[in-house]
């Protein structure tokens, strides 16, 4: 018998966050899958925030796909955080104010506990030892854990199927927002996936990150359902919306399974 996809609100109960990070986040030392996880997850992510970039007052640069200026001191908004944080780590040099935004209320508990410092929660230096060598001060590190975590002030509920997904929270304009393999979890068609994109805050620069092709994701003993997306789709939605100067790059990914081998991440302003 084929196994049940899970979607919706299995999240609750059957997705096990310490069962994800295990298997995405924690690849062995020296492993391909460790260099993949560096040079394609954490390296783009500093790639999009890189400080030369961010000088620049240019709406497209040929070094980067990031369309527009993400500005110091910004406010930014992650949509769908999961269990991590590894994507706000480049992020969270220019900004002051960070929320994460999440369905699951295990996802949310375990980045809270990284937020506290409890001893249970899941140990991310390795990461922010590798982005400080990015941006070149490899002694770095502790400042910009302690940074990131002073300056993640909310870890909300979110729904992004819902057409005011952080109800009943309200917020001002945020200057960024970033999402991360959030929104074809989140959605069971293309209908709902635009929909998603409408609905999501006004900000000034969209970060995206897509798997594209996939049909579901294994977490432990359970197979999630994931919504298939291509790079066209979701340039439609996009431009749809209302966004502007959008600029997709895509990657191989490393072991193919249920999908053609490729994410993809985009930015764009609204």
């Amino acid at each position: 018998m084929a196994s049940q996809l899970r979607m919706g609100t299995d999240y609750h109960k059957q997705f096990d966050p310490k069962k994800y990070l295990a298997m995405s986040c924690s690849p062995p030392a020296g492993s391909e899958e460790e260099k993949y996880f560096r040079d394609v997850h954490l390296k783009e992510l500093h790639k999009v925030f890189d400080s030369d970039i961010l000088s620049v007052g240019q709406h497209s640069l040929s070094t980067s796909y990031l369309t527009g200026v993400i500005k110091p001191r910004s406010r930014l908004l992650d949509v769908g955080t999961g269990p991590t944080i590894y994507q706000l780590i480049s992020a969270s040099r220019f900004c002051t104010e960070i929320v994460c935004a999440e369905y699951a209320e295990a996802n949310r508990a375990e980045v809270q506990k990284w937020i506290n410092g409890d001893p249970g929660a899941y140990d991310w230096t390795p990461s922010f030892q590798y982005v400080a060598e990015l941006e070149g001060d490899s002694s770095s590190w502790r400042a910009r854990q302690s940074h990131l975590r002073n300056i993640i002030k909310e870890v909300i509920p979110c729904d992004v199927t819902n057409p005011d997904p952080l109800t009943p929270n309200k917020y001002e304009q945020f200057d960024v927002i970033t999402s991360m393999k959030c929104l074809e979890l989140a959605c069971s068609t293309r209908e709902s996936y635009s929909a998603a994109v409408r609905s999501t805050p006004p900000g000034g620069t969209l970060v995206l990150i897509s798997v594209i092709s996939e049909s579901f994701h294994t977490v432990g003993e359970h197979k999630f359902f994931t919504l298939h997306v291509d790079e066209t789709f979701i340039e439609e939605v996009l431009k749809t919306a209302g966004y502007i100067g959008i600029n997709i790059k895509m990657f191989s990914a490393l072991l193919p399974k249920n999908n053609e081998g490729f994410w993809g991440a985009c930015s764009c302003t609204c």
